[in-house]
């Protein structure tokens, strides 16, 4: 199957079940995949039939900054079930990594897969 790939959209956005994270943005790293077939629009040329992909870092970075999620994995089923429902791919999926929250490590977080059928 045919996807599409982001990778390394930061966004700045409250995450966490401490007091600090309640109070403090902290650094967000978000690698999307999208499956969804592209024969058709590569053939035709015409991007209605694909999905936008600044369309989607757009929306999604918006939507991230409004959840004020406590949990990384709440936020990554929450933004998963976004993108299904405003794009239409069969599946998407989500690496979320929040980048500060451990010392020595790039970064923590979770990856998870999401269908239509879900």
């Amino acid at each position: 199957m045919d996807k599409i790939l982001i990778r390394g959209l930061s966004i700045d956005a409250i995450v966490g079940i401490y007091p600090y994270e309640r109070e403090h943005e902290q650094p967000l790293l978000l690698d999307l995949t999208l499956e969804l077939p592209l024969k058709e629009c590569a053939q035709s040329g015409d991007l209605s039939k694909s999905i936008n992909y600044a369309d989607v870092c757009l929306k999604v970075t918006d939507f991230v900054r409004q959840q004020k999620a406590l949990l990384v994995e709440t936020l990554a089923e929450d933004i998963c079930r976004f993108i299904l429902d405003q794009y239409h791919p069969r599946s998407v999926t989500l690496r979320l990594l929040k980048t500060q929250a451990v010392l020595h490590t790039q970064g923590v977080g979770v990856e998870i897969t999401r269908t239509l059928e879900d």
